[in-house]
């Protein structure tokens, strides 16, 4: 029976993996809930749990894995105020924005686990070293230029809400750990209007 476990991650909260059989290279968000399967020629073997590569065999270097629970939270229940540009969460508060002539929708949105590094938030690292962890709200997977909007830092938004860097570090740190353990979503987001 496999041992339960999770994503070590490295200091940018992402890591790469193999998934098997074969040699296509990953990256997953730390704390992704896995199950450890056997540890071989300098290799741990699993099963990804949650998330986009749910239910997937993978692999990676012994050492990147770690046993049992890091302290997973019940979902986020988060709120954006557009017109204050507040965007409140259990830990605090934080400024965010929206793009005022393509807001993103008032409503619930679930907040899905972290899909792939971000490219786009590589400006922000000096501000936050998390600044390519983006966060899909949405159900599925994000298609470009349809339904892509997330909650990731910066100074401009294109539709998404959008943090201030200086408050994207302790959104992130609280945020990552929150699971509504479906296997997709971390919580939700509720825009007022």
């Amino acid at each position: 029976m496999p041992d339960i476990g999770y994503i070590a991650g490295a200091a940018d909260g992402w890591l790469n993996i193999r998934r098997e059989p074969g040699a296509a290279v990953v990256a997953v968000p730390q704390y992704l809930s896995v199950d450890i399967t056997e540890n071989r020629q300098g290799r741990e073997y699993f099963s990804v749990r949650e998330g986009p590569y749910r239910g997937q065999a993978c692999s990676v270097i012994a050492g990147n894995l770690k046993f049992g629970d890091p302290g997973y939270r019940t979902g986020a229940r988060l709120e954006f105020s557009p017109s204050r540009q507040v965007l409140s969460f259990a830990g605090g508060q934080v400024k965010a924005i929206t793009d005022a002539s393509n807001p993103i929708p008032a409503g619930n949105h679930p907040i899905q686990i972290p899909d792939f590094p971000h490219d786009l938030g590589a400006g922000y690292l000096s501000q936050s070293r998390f600044a390519k962890t983006w966060f899909y709200l949405g159900r599925g997977n994000a298609v470009p230029g349809r339904n892509d909007r997330y909650l990731h830092t910066g100074r401009v938004s294109a539709g998404c809400v959008t943090v201030d860097p200086s408050g994207w570090t302790t959104l992130y740190q609280y945020l990552i750990l929150c699971r509504n353990n479906d296997g997709y979503s971390m919580g939700s987001i509720a825009v007022l209007r």
